[in-house]
């Protein structure tokens, strides 16, 4: 069964690469400008090493692309890996607990995937083991290093996007914005991201709707919108919002609004696909989970490499699409692949 298990893992691994192109902020925070440079992979392990991995919940596309590329990078640099999820955005002492549940398993070094940007800051700061950040930024100091993009510059080019359709002077036009959980995750800053690209255009934002990343929560706010605000222009939202509009939207037999994702999924794909969505932006999170894990081996390897060695803060590109992604293979997981928890052996198998 092992064999079997161990055989199906290497099946998901991408072809061999040479380098990763990645954003690298060298200022040790995802705020200003980036520098993009390709980064070598690093080597398999040359030591035992097991990472224990948290998430805010495995429940929807984006994370569970972020477990294929994380379960990939660790077959192919022989490390193990081990994962928990708290149960979404609002688990935080769950996530409390399972910070300390990684030192009991005997893990190297903990991937963090926070539910909260301030509320774990004293449960990282007593954890005897290296932390570091895994798609949901942390404050500045708190971690070893973080994998990630800028979700103020996620914001920003889907606003930019839209306001280059609508400059200062041509006719108004009006946004209904669906940001998700408020202060979980990226959210809290993809607000003011998008707002600040779209000041001075010809855009209005006549309403923000926060709510949990479910279908039922997302569902109810976009029925509340249409029903409030039947004129409404653009709805722009995170991947779930936008895939729940464009379904209510075809119940109702509706052209308009027209939809945009902040963010990407496999029915974002299938809209871009459909025409049925306009825009969406891919941050590439399969490609993160691979950064992730590979980065938390190098700096478990070579803990006094230097920055063009072991870049502390970096992720992909964002990529800001009008069409159909020509190759998901660094934003999503594969159409087979479900959740793993375990990859690799137990620590006391070492």
């Amino acid at each position: 069964m092992r064999s079997v298990y161990l055989s199906l893992l290497l099946m998901l691994l991408p072809g061999p690469l040479l380098a990763f192109e990645v954003d690298h902020w060298p200022g040790g925070e995802f705020g200003g400008q980036p520098v993009r440079q390709q980064w070598p992979e690093p080597a398999a392990a040359t030591k035992p090493l097991t990472l224990c991995a948290l998430y805010p919940h495995l429940r929807d596309a984006y994370w569970l692309s972020v477990n294929q590329g994380m379960v990939e990078e660790a077959t192919r640099l022989g490390v193990s890996l081990r994962i928990h999820e708290a149960g979404g955005y609002g688990a935080l002492a769950e996530q409390r607990q399972q910070l300390q549940q990684c030192l009991r398993e005997g893990s190297d070094a903990i991937l963090l995937g926070a539910v909260s940007h301030e509320g774990l800051r004293e449960a990282i700061t007593a954890s005897p083991l290296p932390v570091f950040g895994l798609v949901n930024d942390l404050p500045a100091g708190l971690v070893q290093a973080k994998v990630g993009v800028s979700w103020y510059q996620m914001g920003w080019q889907m606003g930019h996007w839209l306001a280059l359709r609508h400059p200062a002077g041509s006719q108004p036009v009006s946004v209904a914005l669906f940001p998700g959980p408020k202060s979980s995750g990226g959210n809290n800053v993809v607000e003011p991201g998008f707002a600040d690209a779209i000041r001075g255009s010809a855009i209005k934002l006549v309403t923000t709707a926060r709510g949990d990343n479910s279908r039922e929560i997302q569902r109810t706010l976009v029925q509340q919108t249409l029903a409030r605000h039947p004129d409404l222009d653009y709805l722009v939202g995170g991947a779930i919002a936008a895939e729940v509009a464009v379904n209510e939207l075809a119940q109702r037999h509706l052209d308009r609004p027209q939809v945009l994702s902040t963010y990407f999924s496999h029915g974002v794909q299938r809209g871009l696909l459909r025409g049925k969505m306009l825009a969406a932006n891919s941050d590439q999170m399969r490609l993160q989970g691979r950064l992730a894990v590979a980065q938390a081996v190098c700096l478990l390897q070579h803990p006094e490499a230097g920055e063009q060695q072991c870049p502390r803060v970096m992720g992909p590109p964002i990529l800001t699409l009008d069409g159909p992604l020509a190759d998901t293979g660094d934003s999503l997981s594969n159409g087979a692949f479900r959740p793993v928890y375990r990859v690799g052996a137990a620590p006391a198998d070492h």
